[in-house]
């Protein structure tokens, strides 16, 4: 069975036609994330703090897919620039203990949809055998 969520409390609704998550059995896919608040405004001028909200849309989709950030396995991140990965690599080490990093891939991208963005990011999570 998959289930689609194409809205979320709390976020804006998708600025294009897309699923913010799918779950498929235990597995769920989360859209890429960026620094939008529910009114569709960019929040935050670094990246760290484009970053801290970055991981509350996360936090709230995968809340509404029926998990946590406990159960993300694997990171992608898209980053203008690549060099300034350290500013989402400190907010990340307060969400997830030293022991259970997730896998993470970083790539530098040219342009991320709307000027201003930073950083998209998209994640994997497995839930645990029910």
């Amino acid at each position: 069975m998959r289930e689609f969520r194409s809205a979320v409390p709390g976020l804006c609704d998708p600025p294009e036609p897309y699923s913010y998550s799918v779950r498929a059995g235990q597995t769920i896919y989360l859209a890429g994330q960026v620094a939008l608040d529910a009114d569709m405004q960019i929040v935050g001028s670094t990246v760290a703090e484009q970053a801290a909200q970055v991981w509350r849309n996360i936090e709230s989709v995968l809340a509404a897919s029926g998990a946590t950030l406990a159960d993300i396995v694997k990171i992608t991140y898209y980053v203008q620039d690549i060099r300034e990965l350290s500013g989402e690599i400190e907010v990340r080490k307060t969400l997830f203990a030293p022991d259970k990093m997730p896998a993470v891939t970083a790539i530098q991208a040219a342009a991320l949809g709307l000027p201003g963005l930073m950083m998209e990011v998209d994640v994997i999570a497995v839930l645990a055998d029910e």
